[in-house]
């Protein structure tokens, strides 16, 4: 498997050439691509949020056009053979797990280095995408965010701002470009990944909770609106996942403690936990499945009060 990133204005020297053996297999597309193996261990450093192009070798293969009704065979209903997808923040954590999760069940994942918190790159990244995929998407996953970790009054206007921009504007304008892309495709789906910080109080999190409880919102009411176009709508809202975006707060032993005195399941989530029910919602066996925001946490939302030892 090979991921191949679109460089737009990127140095080449920023990453490592090797050779494609599905070279001969791809369609050509302009732009210039730098492809690597795609492993555990190779690390992409991009300071800025970004969405990855991953292409599957199963590719020119006619899409699902049964309208989001229930397929004939189990192999369909639990396949992603011939989908095109956008996955946003595709090169760590959740987002790279998302993206190689979609490519094993057999979609093709594209994207381009991308600031999404910028909306002229935005634009850009949908241009890039339709005209790859020939103005068709059938699934768009808004995974990139960030966040910022202190007590609210402490919060300056432009770290609001910043926070606002990637978490929320940013998947509320994707949502909007990418519209026309997924109705075209006549099966539709959007996935948005939340947090439980947007159902329960997390310490130093107020305003990364607001823009996921906005994100919870347009989950439903896009779920309502663009129902008519065969396009659904549906969030994840992971609890501590390991993924570097979290390894400084959780190297703090007592902190990762209370972690586990809140989780039920008595474990940190791995970012497949997430990227498997990512994967279901976009396939056609949850083709009436849409609205939902479902908890990846470990039963930690749930867990009023209930003591380790009884």
């Amino acid at each position: 498997m090979l991921l191949q990133l679109q460089a737009l204005g990127l140095p080449s020297s920023s990453f490592l050439n090797t050779k494609n053996p599905l070279s001969s297999s791809l369609k050509q597309h302009k732009g210039i691509y730098f492809t690597f193996p795609l492993t555990p261990k190779s690390h992409i450093n991009l300071s800025t949020a970004v969405s990855t192009q991953y292409r599957s070798p199963i590719l020119n293969l006619e899409r699902n056009q049964s309208q989001n009704k229930p397929c004939n065979t189990t192999a369909d209903r639990w396949s992603l053979r011939g989908k095109t997808a956008l996955v946003t923040g595709g090169t760590r954590g959740i987002g790279r797990a998302v993206v190689e999760e979609l490519v094993g069940h057999g979609a093709r994942v594209s994207g381009s280095v991308c600031d999404v918190s910028i909306g002229a790159q935005r634009e850009s990244l949908i241009e890039t995408v339709s005209s790859l995929f020939s103005g068709n998407l059938n699934i768009l996953i808004n995974n990139a965010g960030m966040n910022i970790r202190k007590p609210m009054v402490e919060f300056t206007a432009e770290e609001f701002s910043i926070l606002m921009a990637t978490n929320f504007e940013s998947v509320f304008h994707m949502c909007q470009l990418a519209y026309p892309l997924l109705k075209a495709s006549g099966v539709g789906s959007v996935v948005f990944t939340s947090s439980v910080s947007g159902f329960v109080s997390l310490k130093s999190m107020s305003v990364q909770g607001a823009t996921k409880g906005a994100i919870n919102q347009l989950t439903k009411y896009l779920a309502c609106e663009w129902a008519k176009d065969n396009i659904r709508s549906n969030a994840v809202a992971p609890w501590y996942i390991r993924t570097p975006m979290v390894e400084q707060v959780l190297s703090n032993k007592e902190y990762l403690e209370e972690v586990y005195s809140r989780t039920p399941l008595q474990r940190l989530g791995d970012p497949t936990d997430v990227s498997s029910l990512v994967a279901f919602l976009c396939m056609p066996a949850s083709s009436y499945i849409t609205g939902q925001i479902i908890c990846v946490d470990g039963g930690m939302s749930m867990n009023g009060f209930y003591p380790r030892d009884d």
